[in-house]
């Protein structure tokens, strides 16, 4: 297994979506890309627990748990939470419609024509909100980049 999802599976999701012109347009073998790239992504991630073998390909499924603010209660990392597939689907997206998002020699900080001058151009997110949304809670620190501290007693 290389994703978190299926083709099939992710052309279900996005047939009832809004705005998903770019997954539409796309090849099978562009989404399959785009799928195992954002799971790739994905498991970059700080997430909580600890994998249920240490053999396994992917970050999940996990031990560990996570409070699913949504239902308002503690939730199992194992199986591979729904929460991270739909992430996979959102970032796949991202990917498909971003092209190249991974690529950040591009990138610039200021841009100016003439007497037009832009200054602290963002660059998109590699992963988008949308995504980040639905796993924060799963992540270290709740996905804030380490700004929370913790201190044993």
């Amino acid at each position: 297994q290389n994703a978190y999802a299926t083709l099939e599976e992710a052309n279900s999701y996005f047939q009832d979506k809004l705005d998903v012109a770019a997954w539409i347009e796309a090849s099978d073998i562009q989404k399959e890309q785009a799928l195992v790239t954002a799971t790739q992504q994905l498991d970059n991630l700080a997430w909580n627990g600890t994998v249920v073998d240490p053999q396994q390909s992917l970050a999940f499924p996990r031990i560990g748990n996570y409070f699913d603010k949504r239902l308002g209660m503690v939730q199992e990392m194992n199986p591979t939470p729904q929460r991270v597939v739909i992430a996979c689907y959102e970032l796949a997206y991202h990917l498909l419609n971003n092209d190249g998002l991974l690529d950040s020699t591009g990138s610039v900080k200021s841009l100016t024509v003439g007497p037009i001058s832009i200054q602290n151009i963002v660059s998109s997110s590699k992963i988008p909100s949308v995504a980040r949304t639905y796993i924060k809670d799963m992540l270290s620190n709740a996905g804030n980049g380490g700004n929370m501290w913790w201190r044993a007693n």
